[in-house]
């Protein structure tokens, strides 16, 4: 936005590209550095749900999304069911799958992560962890010329 008046033999002249500029570097920067702190809580098994991160509105956006099929049910923490094994020719179990057209239904059981320090609802974690570290670094680039 641009403010021009002349007043009396005074010109005025007022632009907010520099805040613009200033406030569209703070989301971004705010943006990755929220990424980064929620990466070691998400879970891990593979890879996928990490590696999904997307910023639907770009990076200058307000948004993190991961969009893996499972990310929800990953971030709630909670078992929903049907869920089916599905199994190696060992035996093992390598993962879960629902019959197509049922509806998953959340069951009262937590879901149990088994790489140390991961977590379901991990931006509420993070959040609680670095908070105030956002609020630094927000404050220290919007500082900036």
């Amino acid at each position: 936005m641009r403010i021009r008046q002349h007043t009396g033999n005074v010109d005025i002249d007022i632009s907010d590209a520099r805040l613009q500029r200033n406030l569209r570097e703070c989301q971004k920067v705010l943006n990755l550095q929220i990424a980064a702190d929620c990466d070691p809580l998400i879970p891990f098994q593979q890879g996928q749900l990490r590696n999904s991160l997307v910023y639907p509105e770009g990076v200058y956006g307000g948004e993190l999304e991961w969009n893996a099929p499972h990310a929800h049910y990953q971030y709630e923490s909670i078992v929903y069911s049907p869920n089916i094994p599905i199994k190696d020719s060992a035996g093992n179990i390598t993962g879960w799958f629902s019959p197509p057209g049922q509806k998953k239904q959340p069951t009262n059981r937590t879901l149990q992560y088994h790489t140390p320090g991961t977590t379901g609802h991990w931006f509420e974690v993070a959040k609680e962890r670095h908070k105030q570290e956002w609020i630094d670094l927000v404050k220290r680039t919007a500082g900036k010329e």
